[in-house]
C-alpha cells in the first residue's frame, strides 16, 4: 500500500503537467496573433487603395488641341453632352496627306476632342510612333443606354485603350483605362505584325 500511495502520486503530477503542456500548444502565441492581425490590415489597406484609385476628369476648355493644317482622320457628329446639341467628336492627326498619300513621321501628334458650341473636351493629346483609332459605342450601363468614346492607341512599343463616358453632374468626361502593355511590359513590346488597317486619307 505504501509502495502504490507514491506511485499514484506521481502517475497524478504526470497527467497533470502533461495537461498543461498540450494547452500551452493550442494556445496561440501573441507574437502569431499580432503577425495575423498585421497582415489582415495590410491586405484591407491595399484593397482601399486599389478601390480609390481616381478617375481622371476631362473638363470643358476654350481651346483645341490640334492645328488647322492637321488631318482630320474621322468627324462624326452625335449629342453627347447635356446641352442636347449635336457635338462633333473629332480625331486629327499632325501627319499631312500628300498626293493621296500619308506622310507619316519617326512620330506625330494626335487628338480626339468632343466640339461643343462651348469649347472643346481634349479626350485624348499624345504624340507617338504610330496609330490611334476612335470608336463611338452605345454601352447599356444599368439598363440605359450610355455613349461611350473608345480610344485605341497603337505605338511602336505600347498599346493603350481607354474609355471616355460623360458625367451629366459634372459636366465632364470619364476616362478609363481599358488596357495597356506597361501593366506586363516594362521594357515595351515591338510589334511584327498586324491586321489592323493603314489609313489612307479622306
Amino acid at each position: 500500500m505504501k509502495k502504490i500511495i507514491p506511485l499514484v502520486l506521481a502517475l497524478s503530477m504526470l497527467l497533470l503537467t502533461g495537461c498543461e503542456q498540450v494547452s500551452d500548444l493550442i494556445k496561440p502565441k501573441e507574437s502569431e496573433e499580432e503577425i495575423a492581425t498585421s497582415i489582415s490590415e495590410e491586405t484591407e489597406k491595399e484593397e482601399e487603395t486599389e478601390l480609390e484609385e481616381p478617375k481622371t476628369k476631362i473638363v470643358l476648355s476654350k481651346i483645341l488641341n490640334m492645328r488647322n493644317e492637321w488631318t482630320i482622320m474621322g468627324d462624326y457628329s452625335i449629342a453627347l453632352t447635356k446641352s442636347g446639341k449635336k457635338d462633333r467628336v473629332l480625331l486629327a492627326t499632325s501627319a499631312r496627306a500628300v498626293n493621296g498619300e500619308m506622310q507619316w513621321d519617326d512620330s506625330q501628334y494626335w487628338t480626339l476632342a468632343v466640339l461643343t458650341d462651348e469649347g472643346a473636351y481634349n479626350l485624348f493629346y499624345q504624340r507617338l510612333q504610330g496609330v490611334v483609332y476612335a470608336e463611338v459605342n452605345e454601352a447599356y450601363i444599368h439598363g440605359i443606354a450610355t455613349p461611350v468614346i473608345t480610344v485605341y492607341a497603337f505605338s511602336g512599343t505600347d498599346r493603350d485603350i481607354r474609355n471616355y463616358i460623360y458625367d451629366y453632374d459634372e459636366d465632364v468626361f470619364v476616362e478609363d483605362q481599358i488596357f495597356t502593355t506597361r501593366t506586363f511590359s516594362t521594357g515595351g513590346i515591338n510589334t511584327i505584325y498586324s491586321t489592323f488597317p493603314e489609313y489612307k486619307p479622306r
